[in-house]
């Protein structure tokens, strides 16, 4: 049972994932910057989500490590 609901939350998680979108303003901000130039917009927006999520994963992957870690002996 307990293999089911993890396996059904996941199966949901990337389900809803797929549906949602970029707020309005980063959206206009991303497709109307100029990339070229100087500390440009989308540039700047797409560093900062890249380390947010490098961040988060590195967190997530050092619990999943530990709690491997501590099942496994």
């Amino acid at each position: 049972m307990r293999r089911l609901s993890v396996i059904l939350s996941v199966v949901v998680l990337l389900v809803f994932s797929a549906s949602l979108m970029a707020c309005p303003a980063c959206k206009d901000a991303l497709t109307q910057g100029d990339a070229t130039g100087q500390g440009a917009l989308p540039n700047g927006f797409n560093t900062s989500v890249e380390l947010m999520l490098g961040g988060f994963l590195a967190t997530l992957g050092m619990v999943g490590a530990i709690i491997w870690k501590g099942i496994r002996g």
